[in-house]
């Protein structure tokens, strides 16, 4: 008996192969000195095995009168193509720099390549492709070049494995369309190779290999991003199991991610050169980036919709004296914003259920799972399409909870939302079953165990039990900002109002009867101007010319609102009296910086976060004081053309300082003397929206709590908000 070792496909380095195909012709160079060619070299230039290694690579080109472009040379991975002339024949020269070996690469230009076909297949994509179609009309466009017998889009699933989700195939062939094919058929090696090279050709899966000679070891010679590179003995006998002797890829790039493959099969030899090649390549990336341009459209327009809905389920809550009335109100558009079967809210010990749920038994047990594992939750949330499956105690009803949602409504807490959707039983068509036999050889004292490919690819049907529909990305983001809009509300509901109720008994009559004026007796009217003026900007009599004194009448409605506000919190802040606590804020600044960037439409603010240290504060003055300056930072860079935003944070002897700064319009020197008063906005400040209140709130937080604030600007190039913090009882003992 010989020790074993199993070799998986996902184990095979196909990209130290060292082997190029018939097709192609490959030189490695080291310092222009040639240390490794492919042994068909030999053949086209008719050289001896002696007279190749040590060439300088410029007097080999010029030895055989080959014309090289030097000017057109990559010193890196991306290839630098060009056409020589050589024995009356066309080539084309691909060269690349990998690992410090540049490789040249020769192959023939073959006639009627058809790239004269590259501009008008462009535009048929462009004209004609739409959000369904868009990957037929490929296919029809890559038929006309390289007319294979078969042309397929092979989508990459959740889990790894593939679907044929579009097909063109010549008369007399099987169909491959909604085939399913395992992981393992596209190893993760594989899968990554496809993100760097994104085209792969195997002109005959029976023919000729070459291998690569020199002084480097092969498995120093990294193929990664060659053009002549051979297939892997697995990959060959996968093809010819399949009936197949020529087959063409290139990678489906969505937004960066391997999104799937245009995969070509042909039962003949056929080669492809380096031209068609690159045209496919061209019409392929075109269609991708107009798949991803759509789908972008889409996620922004049901996003836009989702936080329509959050903002009016937030407003629901709070209208509600009852926040459990509340939530009872809106399960079900909590429930169907993630396209749920079943919704459970368990919140201060009571439990509120909506759509098909399993029994009471089983909400427990779940409930029971979610509480003792919440600890291993990322970002207190856990997702699966498969938690019949996972849970360790068994559930009467499975079949009602096998996809789950689980937030949990902050650390330290039993409170959670749970999202349920029901086995969803499916029977997939597989392109043979998707299982391997072994092969095993004698090496050096070890009997190596290689997975061989599999010989039959007959459709093979499996039915899936135990699993529901995969969440979608918008839909786990949905259910994030769902728990986020509920915090809010119950903590605006619960600490913030009582906190407030509180406080609001310490001031004198006089500023109870101001409150109540400004919140009753301004705050109803001015809705109803709103409401009327967004009625009449909904009906069809109004022009343009009045909608946008109409726009004009809400705007200003929202500012006055806006103003009545902030000086209620203005006046609260001098009255209050508050305690000082160890305050942590790294979360706080983080969900504050993205939460900006939605508030005042600026996504592509980069905002970089350095050190945050904790701050000794009160938790809600601290959460006013970055939320405006932070608003402020995104806010009045957003119009610049590279906004950017940082905060750093810093521990002193004395003080903990936070720098704000931001790239946006800055202060002008004139303006300095108006910069806490409240009211008083900037000069060049018009063209955002604000009342002048928010860095006079600030500055009465700061001094509340015993800090300063101050800045530094320069108009037109930003501002430096400095927030100087009372420091806590920092401890840096090390244990």
């Amino acid at each position: 008996m010989y020790p074993k070792e199993y070799i998986n496909c996902d184990q095979e380095p196909i990209h130290i192969c060292g082997e190029v195909q018939e097709y192609g012709f490959l030189i490695g160079t080291q310092n222009s000195k040639i240390v490794s060619y492919s042994q068909n070299v030999l053949e086209l230039f008719s050289l001896g095995s002696d007279s190749v290694i040590g060439t300088d690579i410029h007097a080999f080109f010029k030895n055989y009168d080959i014309d090289v472009n030097w000017e057109n040379y990559s010193s890196n991975e991306n290839l630098a193509i060009q056409h020589i002339g050589f024995k009356n024949e066309e080539y084309t020269l691909s060269i690349h720099t990998n690992n410090e070996i540049t490789f040249f690469e020769i192959e023939k230009v073959l006639p009627n390549h058809k790239i004269n076909k590259e501009y008008a297949a462009v535009q048929n994509i462009l004209r004609m492709s739409n959000d369904n179609n868009v990957w037929a009309v490929l296919l029809k466009e890559i038929q006309e070049i390289i007319d294979f017998d078969r042309v397929m889009i092979y989508q990459f699933l959740y889990d790894g494995s593939g679907e044929v989700i579009e097909e063109l195939v010549k008369p007399d062939l099987d169909s491959y369309l909604h085939l399913h094919y395992p992981e393992s058929d596209i190893p993760a090696q594989a899968r990554e190779l496809y993100l760097k090279n994104p085209v792969r050709i195997t002109s005959h899966v029976s023919g000729k290999t070459f291998p690569i000679v020199g002084i480097i070891p092969k498995e120093n010679i990294d193929l990664t991003y060659s053009v002549t590179r051979s297939s892997s003995p697995v990959h060959r006998e996968y093809l010819k199991n399949a009936g197949v002797e020529a087959s063409f890829s290139t990678s489906i790039i969505v937004n960066g991610k391997l999104w799937g493959l245009v995969a070509c099969q042909n039962a003949k030899p056929k080669h492809l050169d380096i031209q068609s090649r690159l045209l496919v390549e061209t019409l392929t990336r075109t269609s991708a980036n107009t798949f991803s341009a759509n789908r972008s459209l889409q996620t922004l327009e049901e996003y836009q919709r989702i936080n329509l809905n959050n903002i009016s389920l937030r407003q629901n809550l709070l209208s509600e004296e009852s926040f459990k009335k509340g939530l009872e109100n809106n399960i079900q558009d909590i429930r169907e914003t993630c396209d749920a079967d079943g919704m459970i809210i368990k919140i201060n010990n009571e439990i509120i259920t909506a759509g098909s749920v399993p029994n009471n038994s089983d909400i427990e047990k779940i409930i029971k799972w979610s509480i003792d594992n919440n600890q291993d939750f990322e970002e207190n949330i856990f997702i699966s399409d498969t938690f019949c499956k996972k849970i360790d105690t068994e559930l009467e009803n499975p079949e009602t909870s096998c996809g789950i949602i689980i937030s949990v409504l902050g650390n330290n807490t039993s409170d959670m939302l749970i999202w349920l959707r029901k086995e969803q039983g499916q029977k997939i068509k597989w392109a043979g079953k998707p299982e391997k036999t072994t092969v095993s050889e004698i090496k050096d004292g070890i009997e190596i165990i290689k997975f061989s490919p599999r010989k039959s690819f007959e459709v093979w049907k499996e039915y899936v039990k135990g699993t529901s529909l995969p969440w979608k990305i918008k839909e786990i983001e949905s259910a994030k900002w769902i728990t986020s809009v509920i915090l809010k509300a119950s903590h605006t509901k619960s600490s913030q109002i009582q906190d407030l109720n509180s406080k609001l008994k310490e001031l004198n009559q006089e500023l109870d009867t101001f409150s109540y004026t400004i919140s009753h007796d301004l705050n109803t009217p001015l809705t109803v101007i709103k409401l009327n003026a967004q009625m009449l900007q909904r009906t069809s009599q109004v022009n343009d010319n009045s909608k946008k004194f109409i726009d004009s009448i809400i705007n200003q409605v929202d500012s006055m609102s806006d103003m009545i506000k902030n000086v209620l919190e203005l006046s609260k802040i001098k009255k209050s009296e508050i305690e000082l606590k160890r305050v942590e804020v790294d979360s706080l600044i983080n969900k504050l910086a993205e939460e900006s960037k939605i508030s005042f439409n600026s996504p592509h603010t980069e905002i970089i976060i350095e050190d945050t240290p904790e701050v000794l504060g009160n938790q809600t003055m601290v959460y006013q004081v970055f939320v405006n300056i932070i608003g402020n930072a995104v806010k009045y860079s957003s119009k610049s053309e590279k906004p950017q935003v940082k905060i750093v944070g810093e521990v002193y002897e004395d003080d903990v300082t936070y720098r704000i700064s931001d790239n946006g319009i800055g202060i002008k020197k004139e303006d300095s003397n108006k910069m806490f008063k409240i009211f008083s906005r900037m000069s060049n400040a018009k063209d955002f929206h604000g009342n002048g209140v928010g860095l006079s709130i600030v500055h009465h937080l700061m001094d509340k709590m015993g800090g300063k604030i101050s800045y530094e600007s320069e108009s037109g190039k930003g501002t430096t908000f400095i927030l100087k913090f009372q420091k806590p009882n920092y401890d840096f003992s090390i244990s």
